[in-house]
């Protein structure tokens, strides 16, 4: 076990820090921050005249602004009032139109007769404040009256003419909304912004209003017809949405107050008298009957008495921000002229003190400032770097000295300096300290998996004892899984010593086949049984490499099986590319990732990320994108036709070896024979695999390692350093030696989408004296006898699971026998 070291000393970095000379105390450089600030205050009076100098101008602009603006505002309030007005004579000419112009005019005259006062109350407000307002804002003002001339022959249209209804009701709209354009227009002038809100809120309610004259004006006429047709509901409709936008849209701009004064104003039971004659109408309309059951003056009165009711609320508004404009006019104009009278005799000995005292303030700020940034992005990094590489950090920590900040002051400043000096010190201490844990943690990682492996590879063996002497296939099925998944959980240890940064190499120099490569893979997977292989290239990997890509096939195929339904296969299909690398494509039916996540796997894999917590979430996939990106191995995910995921295998042509025929084992004296059963079809594949595994667990008659003490602790990890791969168990062997192997025209090979056919590896046969891959295993050749054609079997799972027992069973008495002939030979040797 790694042994924790000792914590880096941090106090060299401050007793190294060299003396600073800060000269006398009376010097300037070398004042409190509080005298200096004394000294900058001492007449704050000139101060403030200094200021205030410099806004004289501004302040004067200012309020000549806000002038004009008031001035405008009180043209807008009448302007307002002509649209009002306007929009009642609007209302009026429609209905009376919509009659026939058979209608009494006197309500219509006398409503044009206001009309033509509040133009004229505009005019004369005009006159009064034109010297208040800049020749823009005239020009507009002048604009917005001068477009009611229209007014005179749309009247005499009302009266004389045949322009229908609607005609009548386009056209005031018209002049209306080219009015509200206006207003709106000078809004884009006020920088104010709580001005400028509250003449948005007023706007928003203009429209509000407008809209609800229209709908007055579109149900007058269709109260006249007795109907409301398509295009009038068309357009009630219509007005209705502009509204609840118009409505929207001063809730917006509105305080909460203004809010509620609106709610609290536009209420009642007439209010609510107009909103359900607007829907009756409609529903009227749409089910296609007339709108006799509903009285016109009824409507006018409703409609009318709601539209007054939003015309207070926007007269308020006007009120408000008229007020507002009136009150920061004078404020803007008193500071104006208070600035001017004071601004001129202090200007320039204000300047000479602020100039000499902001010297003294920024020089040892600037020097401050430069050093913690360059100790920020380039030396305090450069430190913590090379503290970390270092394999002695808090060695490395100790000897690593401080630079101090260039402020020799002793005042509040150069103490903030040497504060600074104090922290880069302090970083560099924890940088050691923290190279440290890393290690510490890492050595951590490092032992347990090491007690973790020791106590899988005992699992392994006791389980190895319970197969050999089990008989029920039920049972022995259930010790075949618990087999896969104490694999499983010796691979999980696996990836903690890659997590802290070990490598999981058995120290191997002979190359490995390809084929050993993919069947150790399988035989490290839970769910081996639902794993289709095809052909594999006839090519070897180096063996440096070989655990690594055992590990990386193997976590994808697990990935495979366990993200896709358990009914579905995953296929393992590789072949050698143009350029001479192994390509091995794993393609699973599971439901598959968004494009994104397999972007940002792709990423991940590409660059594997600094240890932690997520790392610790998606172990698999880091552990992957590690021992791929040691040996230039490329990863890659994809989206598979049809759903699911193909995991792509890239394996460097530098990488593979031409794979050597491999010499027969010489047989043991006095072979066992074992009668073979019948190979039971787990996948479809003709690959042959040479077995050239490492043993897993001692066997039964074996003595086991003793349980490891406290005081084990460095023994046990001098003796597991060695990763040593497990010996697969004999069983599985077996089938596997069947899985590989082409056993007759029965096996059906499927081969996978772009793999080129292989050649067929030069292993011996059954009949030949090489024997399986399993008795190559256990060290002889047994002489078995021929096997028998078969026919073609039934795969089905009390078939298989009865079959694997007994193929078990037979290899385990195998086993027994040839240790007791090996004690045998022993004992009479001496």
């Amino acid at each position: 076990m790694a042994r924790p070291r000792k914590r880096p000393d941090g106090g060299d970095a401050r007793q190294r820090r060299p003396e600073i000379r800060a000269g006398g105390r009376w010097r300037l450089r070398n004042w409190r921050l509080r005298t200096k600030l004394i000294a900058v205050l001492l007449i704050p009076a000139v101060a403030v005249l200094a200021l205030a100098g410099l806004n004289v101008r501004q302040d004067l602009v200012h309020a000549d602004e806000l002038a004009e603006l008031s001035a405008h505002g009180r043209v807008d309030a009448g302007v307002n009032d002509v649209i009002h007005q306007l929009q009642r004579e609007r209302d009026l000419s429609v209905r009376f139109v919509a009659g026939g112009r058979r209608g009494d005019l006197t309500d219509l005259r006398d409503q044009r007769a206001k009309v033509d006062a509040a133009i004229g109350a505009v005019g004369k407000q005009l006159d009064i404040d034109r010297t208040r307002l800049s020749p823009k804002g005239v020009t507009e003002l002048q604009a917005t009256i001068a477009r009611t001339n229209v007014l005179t022959g749309l009247r005499f249209a009302t009266e004389h003419s045949n322009l229908p209804a609607d005609a009548t009701l386009r056209s005031y709209s018209e002049l209306i909304s080219g009015m509200l354009d206006l207003s709106d227009q000078a809004v884009a002038e006020v920088t104010d912004p709580d001005v400028a809100r509250l003449r948005l809120a007023a706007s928003a309610l203009a429209r509000v209003k407008d809209e609800m004259s229209v709908k007055r004006a579109l149900l007058a006429e269709a109260l006249q017809e007795g109907r409301l047709s398509t295009d009038e509901l068309r357009a009630l409709l219509g007005a209705d949405a502009e509204l609840s936008a118009a409505l929207n849209d001063y809730r917006k701009f509105a305080t909460p107050a203004e809010q509620r004064m609106y709610d609290d104003t536009v209420i009642g039971l007439i209010v609510d008298t107009a909103n359900n004659m607007v829907e009756a109408a409609i529903t009227h309309a749409e089910m296609g009957q007339n709108l006799s059951s509903l009285d016109p003056q009824q409507w006018d009165t409703a409609s009318t008495y709601t539209i007054n009711l939003a015309y207070q609320v926007q007269q308020a508004l006007q009120s408000e921000t008229q007020t507002k404009i009136d009150s920061m006019a004078a404020d803007a104009r008193r500071s104006a002229i208070t600035n001017a009278g004071v601004v001129l005799g202090v200007l320039v000995l204000c300047a000479v003190l602020a100039v000499i005292i902001a010297r003294s303030l920024l020089r040892p700020l600037r020097a401050l400032r430069r050093t913690a940034l360059d100790v920020a992005e380039h030396r305090l990094p450069a430190a913590v770097q090379d503290i970390l590489a270092d394999p002695h950090p808090e060695g490395a920590a100790r000897r690593r000295g401080v630079d101090p900040v260039p402020v020799s002051s002793r005042e509040e400043l150069g103490q903030v300096a040497r504060a600074f000096d104090a922290v880069h010190g302090e970083a560099v201490r924890l940088a050691g300290e923290q190279a440290l844990l890393r290690e510490n943690v890492n050595a951590m990682f490092v032992n347990l998996s090491r007690r973790s492996q020791n106590l899988v590879e005992r699992q392994l063996s006791v389980l190895d004892r319970m197969e050999a002497g089990e008989q029920d296939p039920d049972t022995l099925g259930g010790l075949f899984e618990l087999d896969h998944l104490a694999t499983r959980m010796r691979r999980n240890s696996e990836n903690l010593l890659v997590l802290s940064g070990h490598d999981l190499d058995e120290g191997r120099t002979e190359p490995v086949p390809a084929e050993e490569i993919i069947g150790a893979a399988l035989s490290e997977v839970e769910h081996y049984q639902r794993i289709e292989l095809t052909a594999t290239p006839d090519l070897a990997i180096r063996g440096g490499v070989a655990s690594d890509l055992v590990h990386v096939i193997s976590e994808l195929l697990e990935n495979a099986t366990l993200y896709s339904p358990a009914d579905s296969t995953a296929t393992v299909v590789s072949a050698i590319g143009d350029d001479g690398a192994w390509q091995v494509h794993i393609t699973d039916s599971g439901a598959g990732m968004p494009e994104p996540e397999i972007q940002r796997a792709n990423a991940r894999l590409a660059t594997p990320p600094e240890v932690d917590v997520e790392a610790s979430r998606r172990m698999g996939l880091f552990v992957v994108a590690t021992l791929a990106r040691r040996h230039a191995i490329g990863v890659r995910l994809r989206s598979a036709d049809g759903g699911g995921l193909v995991a792509t295998v890239v394996v460097p042509a530098a990488l593979a070896v031409e794979q050597q025929a491999r010499p027969a084992p010489a047989a043991e004296p006095e072979p066992v024979p074992v009668p073979e059963p019948q190979p039971v079809p787990v996948v479809d594949s003709p690959l042959s695999v040479p077995a050239d595994v490492s043993h897993r667990a001692p066997v039964e008659g074996e003595p086991g390692p003793d349980w490891p003490s406290e005081d084990d602790d460095d023994q046990d990890r001098y003796h597991l350093e060695d990763d040593a791969p497990t010996e697969r168990m004999p069983a599985y062997q077996a089938v596997l030696s069947q899985w590989f192997h082409n056993t007759g025209e029965h096996w059906p090979v499927r081969g996978g989408e772009g793999a080129a056919p292989a050649p067929q590896p030069e292993w011996p046969e059954n009949d030949e004296p090489g024997g399986s891959i399993a008795e190559r295993l256990n060290g002889s050749a047994a002489a078995r006898p021929e096997p028998a054609d078969s026919p073609t079997l039934r795969l089905d799972p009390d078939s298989v699971r009865g079959r694997m027992a007994r193929l078990q069973h037979g290899f385990n008495r195998a086993r027994e026998a040839r240790a007791i002939t090996r004690r045998e030979e022993d004992i009479s040797g001496k």
